[in-house]
Parts: C-alpha cells; sequence; structure tokens
C-alpha cells in the first residue's frame, strides 16, 4: 500500500519526504490550478463567463481548493480541484463546445509537460556537455565522467554509475548524479522542482482522460459516444468517486498511471538521447 511505503519512508527519512513536499508543492498546485482555469478561460471563449465571473480563470491554488483532492494531489501525485462551474446553455455549440471544456484542463497539462520537459532535458543537455569522457574510468580525474561500462555509455558519478539511456528515461537519477555535481546542490533542487511539475502534469493529464464522471475523459466520452445529459446526475458521480477510491486504496490506479507515464518518459529520453548522439553530446 502506498500510505505504508509512505509512513515507512517518513519513519526512515523524515528529511528526505519533507524536502521532496517542499519541491514537488509548488508545481503541483501551479499545474492543477492551470487545469482548472484552462477550463473558464475555454468555456468564457465559447460564450459562458460564468468562471471568470467567479474568479476561477486564476492560477491561485486557493481559488480552485478542494480538500480531498488536494490530499490525494500531494500523497499521491494525482488528485483534482472544485470543478469549475460552467453554465452549458450559454455555450454556443451546446456538446461541441463541452466537449473544448473538457479537453482544455488536459490539453493545458499536456502543454505544461512539454514545456517543462524541454527546460529539464535541456539542463540535462547543458549539464552533459560539461562532463569529460574517459574510456577508462580507472583514469579518470573528475568526480563525474562518461566512459563506457559493462557494454554500454555510462556516467560515473562518485561510488555510481547509470546507462546514458536510463538517466535520460529516468530523468530524477540527473538530480543528484548529474545536476549536482556539475551546478551545484541548490541548482540541484531546482532542477526537481521543474522534474516534480513535468512528471504531475503527464500523471494529471492521463489521469483526468480516464472515464469516470465527474472527471474529464467522462465528458469527452459522453460528448463524442454516449451523448446523455452534459453532467452525470449525483449517484452516477457518487459511484465514479467511489470507484476511483477503491482504485487508489488498492494501488492499482498508481501502478496503471506509473505504467503509463514511464512509457512516455521512455519514449522522450530516448528521443533526447538520439537528438544528442547526433548532436556529438554523447
Amino acid at each position: 500500500m502506498y500510505i505504508n511505503t509512505l509512513i515507512q519512508q517518513l519513519i526512515a527519512d523524515p528529511r528526505g519526504v519533507l524536502l521532496f513536499f517542499l519541491l514537488a508543492l509548488p508545481g503541483r498546485l501551479l499545474a492543477i490550478s492551470a487545469h482548472e482555469a484552462a477550463h473558464g478561460w475555454v468555456a468564457d471563449r465559447c460564450g459562458d463567463p460564468t468562471a471568470r465571473l467567479m474568479g476561477r480563470v486564476s492560477l491561485n491554488p486557493l481559488k480552485h481548493f478542494d480538500l480531498v483532492g488536494t490530499i490525494c494531489l500531494l500523497l499521491f501525485g494525482f488528485g483534482w480541484a472544485k470543478p469549475v462551474p460552467v453554465n452549458p446553455n450559454n455555450f454556443r455549440n451546446y456538446r461541441g463546445d463541452d466537449l473544448k471544456v473538457s479537453l482544455a484542463g488536459i490539453t493545458m497539462n499536456l502543454l505544461l509537460f512539454l514545456t517543462g520537459g524541454l527546460v529539464m532535458y535541456a539542463a540535462i543537455w547543458a549539464a552533459m556537455g560539461q562532463v569529460s569522457y574517459f574510456a577508462y574510468s580507472s583514469r579518470a580525474t573528475a568526480e563525474v565522467f562518461r566512459t563506457v561500462y559493462s557494454g554500454v555509455d555510462a556516467l560515473v558519478s562518485g561510488q555510481y554509475w547509470v546507462s546514458i539511456s536510463d538517466l535520460l528515461a529516468y530523468p530524477s537519477l540527473a538530480a543528484d548524479m548529474l545536476i549536482a555535481p556539475v551546478f551545484g546542490e541548490v541548482w540541484s533542487y531546482v532542477y526537481q522542482m521543474i522534474y516534480y511539475f513535468v512528471s504531475v502534469n503527464l500523471v494529471l493529464a492521463v489521469f483526468n482522460l480516464i472515464p469516470v464522471p465527474p472527471l474529464d475523459g467522462y465528458h469527452a466520452l459522453n460528448d463524442l459516444v454516449l451523448k446523455r445529459p452534459l453532467f452525470a446526475d449525483q449517484k452516477a458521480q457518487g459511484i465514479g468517486m467511489a470507484v476511483m477510491l477503491v482504485l487508489v486504496a488498492s494501488g492499482l490506479l498508481n501502478e496503471a498511471l506509473n505504467w503509463v507515464t514511464d512509457g512516455v518518459m521512455t519514449g522522450a529520453g530516448r528521443a533526447v538521447l538520439a537528438l544528442m548522439r547526433a548532436a556529438g553530446i554523447v
């Protein structure tokens, strides 16, 4: 269970857990606030000013605060905010505009993921350009260097090594193994904040695609296929939330999200590795 693991980590390394929450918090709050603000902004563009008039087209997380959703966001890395109020009767295209509004939050998270990812991989690229290559590790004169280890291109940092491909596929490794020794500890913390921002936006985009009310994925499925009333009734929403809580408590949702996000990050890492090789960085 994730909660048991978190408690064990808190007991074993309270400073590390606290540092994680402090570094992850700004990005997570910004990601979920931008998600909700995007819903309101697109709704306004489609003719419904309700969210704008209520001050919900805002990056202020207090405007979107939901207790349970925020707790889940902080503990699990995925969650939700207070739904943006929408009056579909104001839409110019009743169902088509609802689809646009529903996909706006997911689109915003994907855009933030791409933007943050560019910054994150640019930092790795810049740091890698400062790392010397040694054909024989025994002749290395630097704390961090590149070499061929066990037949693969590798980064050696202190007593540890990691293949370049794994470093790019799992960019959290770069904080301690690359960014800190090259640019210093402060920049390592900045890099971690960017990494958490990138990962939470990807997770939120995937999470909100789940076709369970009241998530955006259900609205999209309904608008495109089911053609039912735009808003699920209270009973359906209650069932949807119960299903989500079971998936969260069982760990199945976390495993599924990790599988998808790991696949995306691995693909992104391979693309960056190909570019680095083409540029002669590695």
